[in-house]
């Protein structure tokens, strides 16, 4: 919590035209200033700034306020970061009431960060050993204008990111809650980005949260882009990459183009198109789509036309409909990405492309079109039956009625079954919304062998005794299946109960919607031969997720040319092989 006497302070010190005029050209009317209003579209300004009452109002769309309802409104920021902003403008610290020991560890880690990013940055742009990066970023077409805007940097060879922080009196144990560097298995720590080019992650506020590697040279074995770890203040699935330089172009057209990569992003940006973001990888979250909306209406989606790209869109539609975004993709050209594309045919090519996107309804339809036999009757079942999903999420009953005509037509069925088969999609979405505090992107997400196993288990006293040894919580990859499992451990140590003794005793909402939805629901079923499946498939997937960490730590580990690592990271790997082999 920040203290009142602190905002007060923060805002006596700001002044409004200062503050505003850094973001819109102001004119002086009289005593006050005047400007078309940001906050609606006007031919006459009716936005006016009073710097003896420092305040603002329009007398258009009748918005107005001090300088925190200003970012507020401009940033699309909530009141705490609105108070942080305008306080780093300020230049002063805000003294937080019962700052937490990870709130001091944050702003400790947004300092390191940005410290790394300075670092990095002159690395590229003054010394000799970044000369080599340098050259490799203006082929690609990056100048440094470029270069110096996105801030990117050159991480040296060596552990020089170690030297230099160690040099400033940062541990390293902070170093690698930072993400900057990495235990090493024999003792020791090396420099998590060696020899490769550096983009920094920013958010919103424009702090570097992380940093997004690339290998000057593709080599086998090698991974071309490794990225910061997850820590306390970089999460990717809460941010995307360039929005803190594209917003304001975004917020203009209210329109945002959502790509993959860093240069995908990067190149269009330098070449005129600004309202761009990327995603941070191919798959975006829910959490970035509400950040998207916060900031435009309508989404362009330009992924790669592989494989991939297909399926991380499609897992996107929906999800951006749900959230009321009007949703079109752009088919690229085989082979091509926005940052090659531009590169070989230019900018105006580009701009065609975006111009000829397409309704996420043709989208989809030609993708399921693609696997399913459209003539056969199981076919136009399963077409049917994804289209609906994807069409109920829209809020128009006009747009509904139209997307069903179309579908009708291409599917030959008629428009009352398809509306009727739409009503029951409908009812279906309702009742789970209603019957359940978790969300039904959630829900669907619990994997129905880990319903099975937690229902087992709350409703046979044998099944959990069996059940409570022969797994852990890392078995389950479900964080509400895996919530639930140990807090069915937690309060077994007194004996067994039943699941209304669970349902009672358990102060977790989200615990106990989960537990009173799989006890009432007569579809999953309690079989001991399905039970022995079940526990058996997440045995299997749990090898898979561990073969895969062991994967990534291997990469890294031949990335810094850690031998003995690398031998180990093998040794286990075969070793898991080995013992799902054997059963």
């Amino acid at each position: 919590m920040i203290p009142q006497e602190f905002i007060e302070e923060v805002q006596q010190k700001t002044d409004i035209v200062d503050l505003i005029s850094g973001y819109i050209p102001l004119k002086r009317a009289g005593r006050n200033f005047k400007a078309l209003c940001p906050f609606h579209n006007e031919k006459t300004p009716s936005f006016f700034v009073s710097p003896q009452r420092q305040i603002f109002h329009c007398f258009g769309c009748g918005k107005g306020g001090g300088a925190l309802q200003f970012l507020m409104l401009y940033e699309r920021m909530n009141f705490v970061e609105a108070v942080e902003l305008l306080a780093k403008r300020a230049g002063v610290s805000i003294p937080y009431q019962r700052s937490s020991p990870k709130d001091r560890l944050k702003i400790v880690l947004y300092e390191v960060v940005e410290e790394a990013s300075r670092f990095f940055h002159n690395n590229l742009i003054s010394s000799n050993e970044g000369k080599k990066a340098k050259d490799y970023l203006h082929k690609r077409g990056i100048d440094e204008d470029t270069i110096k805007l996105f801030r990117m940097g050159y991480a040296p060879l060596g552990n020089r990111v170690i030297g230099y922080m160690r040099k400033k009196g940062i541990t390293l144990d902070i170093l690698e809650k930072a993400s900057l560097v990495v235990a090493k298995e024999g003792g020791g720590y090396s420099d998590l980005f060696r020899d490769r080019i550096i983009f920094p992650i920013c958010d919103i506020r424009k702090r570097t949260i992380g940093f997004g590697a690339r290998a000057l040279k593709d080599k086998e074995g090698l991974p071309k882009y490794i990225n910061s770890f997850e820590n306390p203040i970089y999460n990717k699935r809460n941010h995307l990459f360039g929005l803190h330089l594209s917003k304001e172009e975004i917020i203009s057209k209210d329109r945002v183009v959502v790509t993959e990569g860093y240069l995908d992003m990067i190149t269009p940006f330098k070449a005129g198109i600004k309202n761009i973001v990327a995603s941070l990888g191919t798959a975006l979250t829910i959490e970035q789509i509400r950040l998207i909306k916060r900031y435009a209406s309508r989404v362009t989606l330009v992924f790669d036309s592989d494989k991939a790209g297909e399926s991380a869109t499609l897992r996107a539609l929906d999800l951006l409909l749900g959230e009321g975004l009007r949703t079109e993709i752009v088919r690229m050209p085989e082979g091509l990405d926005l940052d090659l594309a531009i590169r070989r045919n230019g900018v105006e090519f580009v701009k065609s492309l975006l111009d000829k996107r397409v309704d996420f309804f043709d989208y989809k339809i030609e993708m399921l079109r693609r696997l399913y036999d459209v003539e056969s009757i199981e076919g136009k079942a399963k077409v049917a039956q994804q289209m609906l999903i994807t069409i109920s999420k829209r809020t128009s009953e006009v747009e509904k009625y139209e997307y069903i005509k179309k579908l009708s037509y291409i599917l030959g069925v008629k428009e009352a079954v398809l509306f009727s088969e739409l009503r029951k999609e409908e009812k279906e979405d309702r009742s789970i919304r209603r019957d359940t505090a978790l969300s039904l992107e959630r829900k669907e997400l619990v994997p129905i062998a880990e319903k099975i196993i937690i229902k087992s288990m709350l409703a046979n006293k044998k099944v959990f005794s069996a059940l409570k040894n022969k797994l852990n919580a890392d078995d389950f990859s479900h964080f509400l299946s895996k919530k639930t499992f140990v807090s069915l451990l937690d309060k077994a140590q007194h004996g067994y109960f039943t699941y209304s003794d669970f349902l009672i005793s358990t102060e977790d909402s989200a615990i106990s919607s989960f537990v009173s939805e799989i006890m009432m629901d007569d579809a999953i079923k309690i079989e001991k031969k399905t039970l022995k499946d079940c526990v058996t498939k997440l045995k299997k997937n749990r090898m898979k997720v561990i073969k895969e960490q062991l994967r990534d730590q291997l990469r890294i580990a031949e990335s810094l040319h850690d031998i003995k690592r690398t031998k180990e990271l093998i040794e286990k790997f075969n070793k898991i092989n080995s013992e799902v082999r054997n059963g």
